[in-house]
């Protein structure tokens, strides 16, 4: 073999072992089932990342909550274990609460009035990642229904009732003993059991995570009314990704930010389909009573607001968000009726 053969060989493996070191794997872990529209959407970015990269940048995704609650996901961010994974606003209560605002039970009505405030409102709550040391990529949310093993209508068919909250969820459950029913907080992986044993009477959640989460399985009854906005979003260790190069970081960022848009705008068409499956899988629609929901946004306007008294949540956010909600019904024609936490006047108007 010639010299210059042996060199051209060395230089090739030299380069082969270069690009080799300058690979990054990011793990993440998500509750998500590889096997649901979710999670085929993160996949398909996951794939379009390693082709973009030309494989500088793979996502080790890991699926169904096999790394365990969000508790134990964020420990093993902190000792390098992970680098990121699915939250929700619950997981970062203590020093974000405000990332609960939009999941107040009872605030919204409508996808198009949840989107109005969002467009306001998102960058706002999602600025505070950095100083956590997480970088995030947009909100994916969608409203979360009732399923119970006894029918609910209404109030009085929830008061005394045992009802499952993630653990760590004070805002929900100041919420909750307020409607007179008894919170009962576990991991998430503790919610089909509790349904079957009778441990909780009622979830709530969006019909898609249920559907996906088998949830349907061990319930009997789903009652159609908005009770809450369920968030989610993707964090990555700040650290890690700031050490991707450049181009590489706006085309993570590119995707993961594409990849939850489209989640978030599936979500009312998912939440169909998933409605439709309960209902062809045996679970009974339940109709809420004429006036039940407008009798429980009274009481939750009076709670959100005490509950922004006390610090839980932002007197000012809680201000703002109630102001673009009245905004929207306003110029959309709708009632002018009691908007949740509202204070006993709230200019109208952008902030």
């Amino acid at each position: 073999m010639t010299t210059f053969k042996r060199l051209a060989i060395s230089v090739i493996i030299a380069l082969s072992c270069n690009a080799a070191m300058a690979a990054t794997q990011i793990k993440i872990a998500t509750l998500v089932p590889q096997n649901t529209s979710w999670g085929s959407k993160i996949e398909a970015g996951r794939q379009e990342i390693a082709e973009r990269t030309d494989g500088r940048v793979k996502l080790k995704i890991y699926y169904g909550g096999v790394q365990g609650h969000a508790g134990k996901v964020k420990q093993r961010i902190r000792f390098g274990q992970l680098h990121g994974g699915d939250f929700t606003p619950t997981d970062f209560q203590d020093s974000m609460p405000d990332l609960n605002i939009y999941g107040l039970p009872f605030v919204f009505e409508s996808n198009e009035e949840v989107a109005f405030v969002r467009k306001h409102m998102d960058s706002a709550l999602a600025a505070g990642f950095a100083d956590e040391g997480f970088v995030t990529f947009g909100f994916a949310g969608d409203f979360a229904i009732v399923l119970s093993n006894v029918p609910v209508r209404g109030l009085d068919d929830l008061r005394g009732k045992q009802i499952w909250l993630p653990e760590g969820d004070a805002i929900s459950d100041r919420a909750m003993k307020k409607l007179q029913l008894v919170p009962n907080s576990k991991p998430i992986s503790d919610v089909i059991t509790g349904l079957r044993t009778g441990l909780f009477d009622v979830v709530a959640a969006p019909p898609a995570a249920a559907v996906a989460l088998q949830w349907h399985t061990s319930v009997k009854y789903f009652t159609d009314m908005p009770v809450l906005y369920a968030m989610s979003f993707m964090a990555i260790d700040k650290k890690v990704f700031g050490k991707l190069a450049v181009e590489d970081q706006t085309i993570v960022t590119d995707v993961l930010t594409r990849v939850y848009k489209e989640i978030n705008d599936s979500s009312p068409a998912d939440a169909a389909n998933a409605k439709d499956a309960l209902a062809n899988s045996g679970i009974k629609s339940v109709e809420p009573a004429a006036g039940e929901v407008e009798r429980i946004r009274t009481v939750m306007a009076e709670n959100n607001r005490d509950m922004a008294r006390q610090g839980l949540i932002s007197t000012a956010m809680l201000d703002k968000m109630q102001q673009y909600i009245q905004q929207f019904r306003s110029e959309n024609g709708e009632s002018d009726e009691m908007v949740a936490g509202q204070p006993e006047a709230v200019s109208g108007g952008n902030q």
